[in-house]
């Protein structure tokens, strides 16, 4: 890739992050691009060659967020496909998403104008949960893990013990902060119950 392609790139991720803290802080409603503009010190017609409107801008970062979490997986997965392996990695980033995602949906409930792009990231994350659904099927194929369930619950259910209470953790200050180090042991113990709940006979 050449300097020119990766600095490029770097300077759209800069955006993006001057974009979701302009959408965290304001809601839908209330950031601009103008504002966005401001955060990411560049110019107004730049986010608009690039993004084309606020609405786009807003699914280009929903986008970013979730290809951030699909790459580390799957490159994970395809170095070392094993449930014990990806599996950790997979809880990680779906806690890692939910923190993100939570004050993007929280800024697209402030602004209505924004639920079509709510609605297209909902349709991303679908399409990541089938790719999930299929992972725990070719585990199953390999012998790895034993189920007779609808694996799309299975997955629903790996989903949800990922999540836990974190949300309402932090929101109610039952905890500061969720650290690398709680996220990645809360993983693992995700992974472990969920493994021996499916350990084959």
């Amino acid at each position: 890739m050449s300097e020119a392609r990766t600095g490029k790139l770097a300077r759209r991720a800069e955006i993006l992050d001057a974009a979701f803290a302009e959408f965290a802080a304001h809601g839908y409603g209330g950031a601009s691009m103008a504002a966005i503009a401001q955060r990411a010190k560049a110019s107004k017609e730049t986010l608009y060659a690039w993004f084309g409107d606020k609405e786009r801008m807003f699914i280009a970062l929903l986008e970013d967020r979730l290809e951030r979490m699909r790459t580390r997986s799957w490159t994970v997965a395809a170095r070392e496909p094993s449930a014990e392996t990806v599996l950790p990695v997979i809880a990680e980033d779906v806690i890692r998403f939910m923190l993100e995602i939570a004050p993007l949906s929280q800024a697209v409930a402030a602004g209505a104008a924004g639920s079509r792009a709510l609605e297209l990231a909902g349709q991303a994350i679908r399409q990541e949960r089938a790719n999930f659904v299929d992972y725990l099927v070719a585990c199953r194929e390999r012998g790895e893990i034993a189920f007779e369930d609808d694996p799309f619950e299975l997955a629903s259910l790996f989903v949800a013990m990922a999540e836990g209470e974190w949300s309402m953790r932090l929101a109610t200050g039952l905890i500061r902060e969720l650290t690398d180090d709680t996220i990645a042991s809360h993983a693992r113990l995700v992974t472990r119950i969920f493994l021996k709940g499916l350990a084959p006979a």
